[in-house]
């Protein structure tokens, strides 16, 4: 399905598949049952991660240092500066998140009024984003070796050692954390002791899993362009497939997985 140059993040809302295309500056709304593009929103180049929440779809901007909140009934847009290069964005918990990486911040928005509530000092290269056993987690990039559980109430920031380099993403669905870390290692951490219960090496260049219908884990290789399918149950590798040159997010929603190939 040609969505636009450099499909990146993907989304499940109001009966479509909306992916983010960092090259083209669009979002695309793909008819699951057709497999067509119907509706392309134009933004700026840039636009990386997209999540849905609150009635809308939010869309952060690492080139322009935005976050845009697009009505998903009206498809209207309204844009806020958040500055900081922000990687990745959540809404959970009544707020919206998003990580600023060359800021070293996680941002706190309300998602009405697009006001930043707060602004934290979160530690070098914040990435990944996910909400998991009632807290916030946090991946980070470059040199660091743990991730960062944020309680959305109390704002308390603990560290977690994974015991890898750059735990920078989390697969989602997934009950515990799934993290990709240090390009080609996969770290199983329990959410509610903290404890790693497994480590995998694997493939090239790992990007952003998702746990499919029948159990496994997904995992896009941007590298291999391959996606690596892995038993949660025994912490094991199954096989791997061709998945389109730069395979980077993978979303299951509408009885399928679906896999952007970002450079593709």
């Amino acid at each position: 399905i040609e969505t636009g140059a450099a499909p990146a993040f993907a989304v499940a809302a109001r009966g479509a598949v909306w992916v983010a295309n960092d090259g083209a500056g669009t979002l695309a709304r793909v008819d699951p049952r057709t497999n067509r593009v119907t509706r392309r929103v134009r933004l700026a180049r840039g636009v990386f991660a997209v999540a849905r929440g609150f009635g809308a779809l939010w869309v952060v901007n690492y080139d322009r240092n935005t976050l845009t909140r697009v009505d998903l009934a009206t498809l209207r847009s309204r844009t806020v500066r958040v500055g900081g290069v922000p990687f990745d964005v959540l809404p959970a918990f009544g707020r919206v998140w998003v990580t600023a990486w060359e800021a070293g911040r996680l941002l706190e928005i309300d998602p009405r009024s697009l006001r930043i509530v707060r602004r934290m000092r979160i530690g070098p290269r914040p990435t990944g984003l996910r909400a998991a056993g009632g807290a916030l987690w946090v991946g980070f990039g470059r040199s660091a070796t743990a991730v960062a559980r944020v309680g959305p109430r109390t704002r308390r920031i603990e560290r977690v050692p994974v015991g890898a380099r750059a735990p920078s993403w989390f697969a989602a669905g997934t009950r515990d954390l799934w993290i990709q870390a240090a390009d080609h290692v996969i770290v199983r951490l329990d959410p509610a002791t903290r404890k790693v219960r497994a480590r995998l090496s694997l493939g090239g260049t790992l990007a952003h899993g998702a746990l499919a219908a029948d159990g496994t884990i997904w995992l896009p290789d941007k590298e291999l362009n391959v996606v690596h399918r892995v038993d949660p149950k025994t912490s094991t590798v199954i096989d791997s497939f061709p998945a389109g040159k730069g395979s980077f997010f993978a979303l299951r929603a509408f009885e399928s997985m679906w896999v952007t190939s970002y450079a593709g």
